[in-house]
């Protein structure tokens, strides 16, 4: 199974170890599917996570941001390729996702933004916003 996890839901996933992101993030760690990714997603990852607010709520796991990051760039899959999404979404920064998607053949792209969860009926990938029980099982089946 081909997943793409948006910026949110790793932040979320990092910050409260015991959440519904975080089991996926542990699912994806324990080889339940291939994360996807591209080089702009990983940068945005890396600002993200780079960040003072964050790095407080992330201070109970010592060097966890750079291991984060390195398991990000082995253990998930990079995706090469262009498609044109140009306006399919109101934050540009969100195409990413989109083109990750579409060039990756991804299955599943889990996400708590609004804008890429209304192109769910567009996309021939299934989106996920919250990650309910029966959602999770969907992914680590």
């Amino acid at each position: 199974m081909r997943v793409i996890l948006d910026t949110s839901v790793i932040v979320r996933g990092l910050i409260s170890p015991q959440g519904p992101s975080a089991r996926i993030i542990t699912y994806w760690i324990n080889g339940a599917f291939t994360l996807l990714y591209m080089p702009p997603m990983l940068a945005e990852l890396e600002d993200v996570l780079h960040r003072t607010w964050l790095a407080d709520k992330l201070a109970h796991v010592p060097n966890h941001v750079p291991e984060f990051l390195e398991a990000v760039t082995i253990l998930g899959e990079l995706v090469d390729g262009y498609a044109n999404v140009a306006g399919a979404v109101r934050d540009p920064f969100d195409e990413m996702f989109l083109v990750c998607a579409l060039v990756g053949n991804a299955d599943y792209l889990v996400s708590g933004d609004k804008d890429l969860l209304d192109l769910g009926h567009r996309l021939q990938v299934k989106l996920i916003c919250e990650l309910s029980s029966q959602e999770l099982a969907t992914i680590h089946e």
